[in-house]
């Protein structure tokens, strides 16, 4: 524990240093200094727990003084040495944070007394500054193994998410007796400024704060990470049965109204409406496939739920619609690309909806379109086979003709004599 005593009458200062078995009250060294600047040097230079000052000293007070040290050293615990005459000082002092002043002059015993106190302080500070940067050290474990987990989950290894998942609960929630997980997935949609201030640790820090102080009565904490450009995996965790669902359907939107009116980007927040016990990736990969639903990217929350129910036309009727799309433009040269874009749904979603509803591959789909366009042309004309393959799409006449017989087992010319 080491002191600073600050006064321009040097005889004032060395007589404190030297005046106080300061070894008794727990103080090993005392360092002194002059004037405001060297007191600067002096912390900026040394470990400082406690500084005592004179207030009124010429080219710099210690207000100001006090006031650097406040925003370089928030920690050093602050007393002022002022005289009758300048109590008006002694007042501001206090009410800037300082923790106490001594009227000048003051005996040894009284000095004594008030850095008793001092010491008690600045190693409550000491402690709370520990507490806080070992909290941050967690913290910032929490995360990284969630960052490691959800690599795993995208990357297919369910086996080494689930020991990761395990390995988290037991180390970081060991004080719940049952914990469960509560994943919510946060797509940020968009920024209203161009020049965008917001990082990654920031916005996990609002993130964070925002959930912890909404379910701050239920003791949730927050595990997040960063699984791509724009999203978000936070899990909050807390005891079994200690939050009911409506209390946390009623938080979950609070966070999402906070974000999307307060802050200057807009948010899409997926969550699981039901407590998880144990891990499992299906959980993490539907929170994905129901982002993937909100085609247009339209803010706000959306709850597991069907996909009319938040806004999102049908799956039966986009099928439908890209069928004809797919009809109306098939000798158009159209993409599979194109077709997904035009329902609005992810191209990796709309293939596996595509073969649900219609039994085909897009691919398949698509040549069974030319091929019974090819079959009616062929039926109903007498263009020849060549301007027939153009029609439907095709600019090669010698695979036109393999592609037909392929589907149909005849060629172009046995058709249409049959």
């Amino acid at each position: 524990m080491n002191i600073l005593v600050v006064d321009d009458q040097r005889a004032v200062a060395d007589s404190i240093a030297n005046g106080i078995a300061y070894k008794e009250i727990g103080i090993d060294e005392v360092y002194t200094a002059y004037s405001a600047m060297e007191a600067r040097l002096v912390m900026l230079n040394f470990d400082i727990d406690i500084l005592l000052t004179d207030i009124e000293m010429p080219e710099e007070d210690g207000l100001s003084l006090f006031r650097w040290m406040r925003e370089k050293f928030p920690s050093t615990v602050g007393i002022f040495l002022t005289s009758h005459a300048d109590f008006a000082y002694a007042r501001e002092a206090i009410q800037m944070g300082g923790f106490d002043y001594i009227l000048q002059p003051a005996r040894y015993e009284d000095i004594k007394a008030v850095l008793e106190r001092a010491v008690k302080e600045a190693h409550k500070k000491d402690r709370e500054k520990r507490l806080e940067k070992a909290s941050e050290i967690i913290e910032d474990q929490r995360d990284s193994l969630m960052e490691l987990f959800m690599l795993k989950v995208t990357d297919g290894e369910y086996e080494e998410a689930k020991n990761l998942y395990d390995r988290m609960r037991n180390t970081f929630f060991a004080n719940f007796e049952k914990p469960v997980f509560h994943p919510v997935l946060i797509n940020i949609l968009k920024y209203e400024s161009k020049a965008n201030k917001w990082n990654e640790g920031l916005i996990k820090l609002v993130f964070r704060n925002v959930l912890e102080e909404l379910f701050e009565d239920f003791n949730l904490k927050v595990m997040l990470t960063k699984f791509d450009m724009q999203n978000y995996i936070a899990i909050a965790v807390t005891e079994a049965n200690a939050i009911p669902v409506d209390a946390w359907c009623a938080g979950v939107e609070n966070f999402t109204k906070f974000i999307n009116t307060r802050m200057d980007f807009s948010v899409a927040v997926y969550p699981k409406k039901h407590e998880l016990d144990e891990y499992s990736d299906e959980s993490f990969n539907e929170l994905k496939r129901r982002k993937n639903l909100n085609a247009t990217g339209s803010p706000g929350i959306y709850w597991e739920v069907a996909p009319e129910d938040f806004g999102v036309v049908d799956n039966v009727e986009r099928i439908r619609k890209a069928e004809d799309y797919i009809r109306a433009n098939i000798t158009n040269g159209i993409t599979r690309t194109e077709v997904a874009e035009y329902v609005h749904l992810n191209e990796d979603y709309f293939t596996r909806e595509f073969k649900k509803y219609t039994g085909y591959t897009y691919k398949d789909y698509e040549v069974m379109i030319r091929m019974e366009m090819a079959k009616t042309t062929l039926a109903k004309t007498k263009l020849p086979v060549s301007i027939v393959a153009s029609k439907v799409g095709y600019d090669n006449f010698s695979h036109f003709s393999k592609a037909f017989k392929k589907y149909t087992g005849m060629t172009p010319q046995e058709f249409r004599k049959s």
